[in-house]
């Protein structure tokens, strides 16, 4: 019984102790809705530590590509379980019109004057705080074997020498997505009519070991089956930093490209550590750590990367301010057919 008397005046006591600290002695969480590996391990190495350090508060990263992550925010829409989400522009799209997100707050940014000016999404309902693109990539070691000329067009899918080698990603996934939609481009059509791209697609089809959908591409070109196909740059880069034998290519009639999008989750009450995590995402140091770690290329004009880091990142106003943006109202209205169109059409079996 004295035990007891003991543990109960114990927890009583650490209580009142609790109690009497003040608010912003206790740890808050912020909850941030992302992508896995790589990015998450980058952005650890640097932004996560210094948010959780200079705010006192706890990082809860929730997995997911663009795609889940919008499906946990549709399934939580009436009570949201997430603070923040980070997604590629296409899918935030869907958020917007789905009411999921606030709009941003511009006066309660660090450094707006050093955005890009395509830095805001429509509405201010997110805002883009990194650049990715998709192009293809080949195999160097085999082409300089080969004595091939390095590739450098959209239109290098179709080489004869390259049958059976090539990896095109599905539609379902936006690097096929952008691939299709610049072979369109390139055929002379527009992303309200996609019939001229489809056509060569299915030509490309002759060509191809898989379009991918289930994440083949790095393991067939560690096997070495695919020489030559379309992928995300910061993936490329991610790969040629273990050493394999890979390179991007920006396409002559350019590269393919996407904002990755941060917004605040309608409904949830840390705005302040949501505006907070943001401001530290867009800064200059952040930016620069996000080129370097994450791979995606700066919006803030400020962020200044080196050599290296700059050929594996969408970087610089030159690069930037031609990038091929889709326009997503009309291809998010149009995807669910085209890919019903692509499975009958491409992938038939």
């Amino acid at each position: 019984m004295l035990f007891r008397r003991v543990i109960a005046a114990a927890a009583i006591a650490a209580a009142i102790v609790a109690s009497a600290l003040p608010a912003g002695a206790q740890t808050r969480e912020l909850v941030i809705a992302a992508w896995g590996d790589p990015y998450e391990a980058g952005w650890r190495k640097s932004l996560v530590p210094e948010f959780e350090k200079k705010h006192n508060v706890k990082v809860v990263w929730v997995q997911g590509f663009s795609s889940q992550t919008l499906a946990k925010l549709r399934a939580q829409k009436d009570k949201p379980e997430i603070d923040v989400a980070m997604l590629d522009d296409g899918p935030h799209q869907v958020a917007v019109q789905l009411g999921l997100v606030e709009k941003i707050d511009r006066s309660k940014l660090a450094d707006v004057k050093d955005y890009y000016e395509n830095a805001f999404e429509p509405g201010d309902v997110g805002l883009a705080f990194g650049y990715n693109g998709a192009g293809l990539y080949y195999n160097t070691k085999i082409f300089k074997e080969k004595g091939w000329a390095e590739p450098n067009s959209w239109m290098d899918l179709f080489r004869p020498e390259l049958k059976g080698r090539v990896t095109v990603h599905n539609i379902a996934n936006g690097n096929g997505l952008g691939a299709m939609l610049a072979i369109n481009q390139i055929m002379g059509g527009d992303d309200a009519n996609v019939d001229k791209g489809f056509a060569k697609i299915k030509e490309l089809s002759a060509q191809v070991i898989t379009f991918d959908k289930f994440g083949e591409t790095p393991t067939l070109f560690q096997q070495g089956e695919a020489w030559l196909g379309t992928w995300s740059i910061d993936r490329v880069s991610n790969l040629a930093a273990s050493g394999a034998p890979i390179k991007f290519v920006f396409p002559k009639e350019g590269v393919s490209g996407w904002k990755e999008v941060v917004t605040i989750v309608k409904g949830r009450l840390n705005q302040d550590l949501a505006y907070a995590w943001i401001n530290m995402l867009m800064s200059r140091e952040q930016q620069q750590n996000t080129a370097n770690f994450v791979g995606l290329g700066p919006v803030n004009k400020s962020a200044k990367v080196d050599d290296a880091t700059a050929e594996r990142v969408l970087y610089g106003a030159n690069v930037v301010n031609k990038m091929i943006i889709p326009k997503w109202e009309t291809v998010n209205a149009k995807r669910a057919e085209w890919t019903e169109r692509w499975n009958q059409q491409i992938e038939r079996k």
